[in-house]
């Protein structure tokens, strides 16, 4: 194998590996290239954009100078010196005036053979012009101009040491004089101009098109980078939504399997153990079957609500009685645990439009969590107000609490903290209450308490009234 096609199967390879990303890799690189691509893009327009305007403007100013040069010359037949051979002194009358115009530094005037006729320097006169690409142009009869505001000379010509030291930016120009009957080129003048304010004009029409196109790059990368990021966040949540829905389904397939083959045997264990428990003995270890039982039932329950599409109809509920509901059922479990309870709601609450069920099976979560995270006693907080059409329900404990990293991950099916967890309750609870078109949220530090709040808005009877269970969705 020749060193050549060594170096290209590595560049291959290396584009190969270089493209060998899923898409959500592709944000960093994506911005390093959309900026390099807008730098050369911005770079480019403002070298070219510059030089465009700087070239029509020194242009216009040269064509300006000719249109004054030819006047002056038709008006004197200046023409018929070029002609007759013209002294020196004859073409300083009439060249004279004109190159002690302001912004003019020195002038050379050449006849059709390229000789100078007359300067600003006495001393150059007589001379040839030599090499001067320029000085062919305008007795080719067309206008010439160079100047360093364009480009920088490729040369030095002998008479640009009558340019001052600040006047780098001078512009050459080299007018062709033509005969006023046959239009014939019969000499050339040359003007070294200094006008300050159009090379002041140049220079900051010039600043101008380098900030306007590096604040249009800069503003086009941003807005690029912002969109891409945008894409990016929403192709994640979409992937995240169909992990959870994968889960779901495998929930969904898991319940079924689970309410069929466990439901029955465990009717069959609990009332067998209800029959040991009524004997004359009444064991203790017959209770304990059937709380494990009950234990084992709850998370069917739970499984098979986390499986469940859509909704039920929507119906008016007082928060108040579904509050001291949930209460009622873990007080006595409170009161073992040493809990202080507290429950806070706003005098003006109205009727809420919910699935009474689904709510207050969130509600029990919640405060099922929280008396688990305060196994030594602690204090728990209800309370409820309206902010504005949004109802806003806050279930507060000052329990173990939750680790940042948990806390990211608390809404995940499956994750649990809980040696007897099986963690779906906080899944279930969120879809419930993302099913009203409400929130679920979670504030949480070890040691201080975990803080989950509810919010969704309060319907009217007319909005709330149909069902929300979706065409062709599957029910328990």
């Amino acid at each position: 194998m020749t060193r050549t096609s060594f170096s290209g199967a590595r560049l291959l390879a290396s584009l190969r590996a270089f493209f060998a990303h899923s898409p959500l890799t592709w944000t960093r690189r994506f911005a390093v290239l959309s900026l390099v691509c807008i730098a050369l893009s911005a770079l480019t327009s403002a070298t070219l954009l510059s030089r465009h305007v700087s070239e029509r403007m020194l242009w216009r100013n040269a064509e300006l100078a000719q249109e004054f040069l030819d006047s002056l010359v038709r008006m004197q037949d200046g023409h018929r010196l070029f002609q007759q051979g013209g002294k020196a002194r004859q073409f300083e009358q009439l060249f004279g005036e004109m190159a002690r115009m302001p912004g003019l530094v020195h002038t050379n005037v050449f006849d059709a053979q390229r000789r100078l006729v007359w300067s600003t320097n006495p001393e150059a006169i007589g001379r040839d012009a030599g090499v001067n690409a320029e000085l062919d142009e305008a007795l080719g009869g067309r206008l010439a101009l160079e100047s360093a505001l364009l480009e920088a000379s490729s040369f030095i010509k002998p008479e640009h040491a009558f340019v001052p030291d600040d006047g780098r930016d001078a512009i050459e120009v080299y007018i062709p004089v033509r005969d006023a009957v046959t239009h014939r080129v019969v000499g050339v003048a040359e003007l070294y101009m200094l006008p300050t304010r159009l090379i002041d004009s140049v220079h900051e029409v010039t600043r101008y098109v380098w900030l306007a196109c590096a604040g249009g790059g800069l503003l086009t990368y941003l807005v690029l980078v912002w969109m891409v990021m945008q894409a990016d966040r929403q192709i994640a949540a979409q992937q995240r939504t169909i992990v959870t829905n994968e889960s779901l389904a495998a929930v969904g397939d898991m319940a079924s399997a689970v309410a069929h083959g466990l439901r029955n045997p465990l009717a069959s264990i609990r009332s067998s153990a209800e029959l040991i428990a009524m004997g004359p003995e009444q064991p203790r270890e017959a209770n304990d079957i059937m709380s494990e039982v009950d234990r084992l039932q709850a998370w069917i329950a739970k499984l098979l609500a986390y499986a469940q599409q859509g909704g039920r109809a929507l119906q008016p509920l007082c928060l108040r009685d579904l509050l001291d509901a949930v209460l009622a059922a873990h007080a006595p479990r409170a009161r073992r645990q040493g809990i202080a309870v507290s429950c806070e709601l706003a005098a003006d609450l109205p009727q809420v439009w919910a699935d009474a069920p689904a709510l207050e099976q969130v509600v029990d979560n919640l405060v099922s969590n929280a008396l688990d995270a305060m196994p030594s006693g602690g204090q728990l907080r209800l309370s409820a107000a309206l902010e504005k059409g949004v109802l806003s329900l806050v279930v507060a404990d000052n329990g173990v609490g939750i680790s940042a990293d948990d806390l990211e991950r608390v809404f995940t099916p499956f994750h649990t903290t809980k040696r007897s967890g099986l963690g779906v309750g906080l899944p279930l609870a969120r879809r419930s209450i993302e099913r009203l078109g409400g929130t679920l949220t979670l504030e949480s530090r070890l040691g201080e308490g975990t803080r989950a709040r509810i919010r969704w808005p309060v319907r009217s009877h007319s909005a709330t009234q149909h069902p929300t269970t979706r065409p062709g969705t599957p029910t328990p």
